[in-house]
């Protein structure tokens, strides 16, 4: 991986988001602890949302500038894929989807990987899922663990239109760059019913 050194406008953009981190953090610490009702629960999933987008973009620019080296290290997707999905459920409540974990809890979920590029990874690929289910739909996940493919499915009434707007195509890229960095295999497959992410890990 090629090493480069922040410029000014490098520095200045950290500055800016650790900025945005810190009263982020605060709220996280206070509630973390906390005995919490429906409306504070909400708001705690709501900051962890806000926390995990921010880390997300540190991680996506320090890959960018060549400043982030991976640490592989034995990783449980399910576990993660289950917190995830806790973080995002205010979402998935408001739109009445049904996230469906297609898992056997005796399968082998275990993976070689960074666990913050593949938590980033897998919140980027289920909020998309969630964005762009229509309300009262569902999201189907699986996981092949003989070639440690995660399959993230949803029904996609936007078709061919959703890989054609900005934000996007964007996204997508910032996850494509996430998964190179962790040597891992990235790929969308479709059909008439549903539109797919899949997300080779290193065997």
């Amino acid at each position: 991986m090629i090493m480069r050194t922040l410029t000014k406008s490098d520095e200045y953009f950290y500055e800016i988001v650790h900025d945005l981190k810190a009263p982020v953090l605060s709220v996280d610490f206070a509630l973390k602890n906390a005995e919490r009702d429906d409306l504070l629960e909400e708001i705690y999933r709501i900051n962890k949302h806000n926390l995990n987008y921010i880390e997300n973009m540190l991680t996506g620019y320090s890959l960018s500038k060549g400043k982030y080296c991976p640490n592989f290290e034995e990783v449980d997707l399910l576990k993660i894929l289950r917190e995830e999905i806790r973080v995002l459920n205010f979402l998935i409540f408001e739109k009445n989807l049904k996230v469906n974990i297609n898992i056997e809890t005796q399968k082998k979920t275990v993976v070689l990987t960074d666990k913050q590029l593949a938590r980033q990874i897998i919140l980027n690929l289920l909020t998309n899922a969630v964005k762009y289910t229509k309300n009262g739909g569902d999201i189907n996940i699986s996981f092949l663990g003989e070639d440690k493919f995660l399959k993230i499915c949803f029904l996609n009434e936007y078709d061919n239109k959703y890989l054609k707007t900005c934000s996007s195509k964007m996204g997508l890229e910032i996850v494509k760059r996430k998964i190179k960095a962790i040597n891992g295999k990235f790929k969308i497959s479709k059909n008439s019913k549903e539109f797919c992410f899949n997300i080779g890990f290193k065997t």
